[in-house]
This record gives C-alpha cells, sequence and structure tokens, in this order.
C-alpha cells in the first residue's frame, strides 16, 4: 500500500480520527509498518472491532472534553490528526452544522494543550481544501496552499481555525507541524462522491450530464495517506500547508462518460439543459430548508458538480511526492462492482 521507507522513522504514533474511512486505513497502513500506534477514541469497542488484537492501544476520550485527553501523548513521538465532527446522514446542510466548531475547532485547540508536554517531534493535520473556501478552486487555474484562504462555510471556517491552532502549537513547542489538505478522496471501498455516482449512473438515475467541462481535483485514499506519511518523516516539512492531489483535473462530463463506459453503456447523444438542473436544484433546496431533511439535489450539490475545485500539489510534488492511482482505475473498479452486485 504505501513506501514503508516513508514510515520508517515515525516512532510511535497517535492518531486522532481512526476509526474513520480515511484513519483506518492509515492506523493499517502504520501496523504493516511495524509502528505501534495509540489510537484516541470515544467508542473503545467500535475500535477493538477494527483492530481485535492488541496490537492498537486505545485512549478512550473525546476532542470536546479536555479532562479525558489527560496523558494522552505520554511516549509518543509522532502525531496524525484526523479527528473532526461527522454530521448524521440525515442531517440537512452538512457544511453548516453548528457542531463542527466544538468538535473540529474547540476540539483541536483541546488536543494540543493536551500534547503540550508530551515529547512528540511531528504533528499532520490532515485538513481539507475546504479550508480556503470553494472560491480559491474556482480561480481558472490551480489553487495553491499559499492561496488567501476565504471559507464560506461553518466546516471550512471550522477546518482553518483547526490549522492555526496546530501551526501555532509547533511554533510555540518548537515541533515540526505541517498541514495537508485534501479535495475530493476516492478509494474508500463504496464510499464517497464518486462510488454514489456511479450507483447513481448504473441505476439510471443520474441524467445525461451537460456538456460542461469543469476541473475538480481529487487524490486516492492510498495516496492521501503516502503523502501524510512523507509529510510527517521529510526533512525540510514543518510549519507548512500542503495541498494533496492525483494531479489530474477531472469534469463531472468526463467522469459521467467514463462510468457509461465502463458499465459497457453508449454515451446519450442528448443532454439535460443546465438550467433544468438549476431549477430541481432550487427546489431541492427549499424543501431541505423547509423539512429540515437531506434532498439528492440542492444548489450547494449540483455546484459541486458543475463548477471548478482545482488545486495545485506542486508543493508536495517538489518533496518526492508521486500519485501511484487514477480515477479511472477507480472508475473502472467501481463499475465492476456494481454490475457483480446486480448480476443475479
Amino acid at each position: 500500500m504505501t513506501n514503508t521507507t516513508q514510515a520508517a522513522h515515525l516512532g510511535s504514533v497517535l492518531v486522532t480520527g481512526a476509526t474513520g474511512q480515511v484513519g483506518r486505513r492509515l492506523v493499517s497502513a502504520l501496523l504493516e509498518t511495524g509502528h505501534p500506534v495509540t489510537i484516541l477514541t470515544r467508542s473503545p469497542a467500535a475500535a477493538r472491532r477494527l483492530w481485535p488484537s492488541d496490537r492498537v492501544a486505545v485512549h478512550e476520550g473525546d476532542l470536546t472534553e479536555a479532562a479525558t485527553l489527560a496523558g494522552l501523548g505520554e511516549g509518543l513521538k509522532t502525531v496524525f490528526h484526523l479527528a473532526s465532527y461527522a454530521p448524521r446522514p440525515d442531517e440537512p446542510d452538512l457544511y453548516n452544522a453548528p457542531d463542527h466548531w466544538r468538535v473540529t475547532a474547540e476540539g483541536t485547540a483541546n488536543l494540543v494543550a493536551a500534547l503540550a508536554r508530551a515529547p512528540i517531534e511531528r504533528l499532520v493535520y490532515v485538513s481539507t481544501v475546504k479550508a480556503m473556501g470553494d472560491r480559491a478552486g474556482a480561480l481558472g487555474r490551480p489553487a495553491g496552499a499559499d492561496t488567501p484562504p476565504e471559507p464560506d462555510c461553518l466546516y471550512g471556517r471550522t477546518k482553518l481555525a483547526a490549522e492555526r491552532s496546530v501551526l501555532e502549537f509547533g511554533r510555540a513547542h518548537r515541533i515540526k507541524v505541517s498541514v495537508m489538505r485534501l479535495p475530493m478522496v476516492y478509494g474508500l471501498d463504496g464510499a464517497g462522491n464518486i462510488a454514489r455516482m456511479v450507483e447513481a449512473v448504473a441505476a439510471g438515475r443520474f441524467p445525461p450530464w451537460p456538456r460542461q467541462y469543469n476541473r475538480r481535483s481529487a487524490i486516492h485514499v492510498e495516496d492521501a495517506i503516502a503523502a501524510a506519511f512523507l509529510i510527517a518523516h521529510h526533512p525540510e516539512t514543518g510549519d507548512r500547508t500542503y495541498i494533496a492531489t492525483d494531479g489530474q483535473p477531472y469534469s463531472t462530463r468526463w467522469i459521467y462518460e467514463q462510468i457509461r463506459l465502463a458499465l459497457g453503456r453508449s454515451v446519450p447523444r442528448w443532454t439535460l439543459p443546465l438550467w433544468m438542473l438549476q431549477g430541481a436544484a432550487l427546489g431541492g433546496t427549499l424543501i431541505e430548508r423547509g423539512l429540515g431533511r437531506r434532498m439528492p439535489l440542492t444548489r450547494d450539490s449540483l455546484a459541486k458538480l458543475t463548477q471548478d475545485a482545482w488545486y495545485d500539489s506542486s508543493a508536495i510534488t517538489a518533496l518526492g511526492f508521486v500519485p501511484r492511482q487514477g480515477l479511472m482505475d477507480e472508475i473502472k473498479r467501481l463499475t465492476r462492482r456494481s454490475s457483480a452486485a446486480s448480476a443475479p
């Protein structure tokens, strides 16, 4: 999965957010390379279902309850901080759920306070391009990590606040702290936006998409983990923010066409007019706000499908990061899985 030389000098490692989609893969990669791993979790039972052996030490605690974090950093050398608020699947307006601030911003402040006297040498905070704001990715060119951040949702503002907390912590304690921002992540075994789009196209619920060629960045989860390892061990990192992508921008139209072809279906000659999608998205937004129930198409979700979210990963490439995965292979894998699931 991950280049073991990149994880060779991390020592004992703490992972927060370990039971999430990226976190659980990160823990598995660390275990593969022989690292002692401690995870912070509110649910030890869930952690033991994922890692039934004693190879993973469990610290039961909650980022929002500072007292539960006492003693967390003892004997640790490296921290990967991934924890953040995860809205319920039916929660409307996911990016503005009030608990983002309590868990992600205030929780990160609690975490670094708990680690103030720990012997850690490196901390990598896995953040998101949402901390930059959607406008940053729609400038007509790929946005770098030095683009002035203007987050436009509570989720993005809390991530930016958390980034600033960890970087200030690093400066104050002379610890090498870095931030890694991720765009859309794929390769999550049926979870995520790409998997949902494959399911929708396969089921005939995704319309022939307009011929608009927006540019959106993405990264495979294995490459994201390799990038995190590289940042954690590289001698030139610290007090820096990086963006990790697979280096290729993708349009929704291109993804739609590739899914159709991978399913063995022709691409329709006609497309649904954009104005019709915009009307349906407006209706979905009003219903979602009025009833407090998630709708499949809203203005926000349509914007994700039609606008640019294009980012520059050259700073981490300069460290030697080379992505090994591309979205085309993931589409083929997901469509094979979808076809197998629907076979009689």
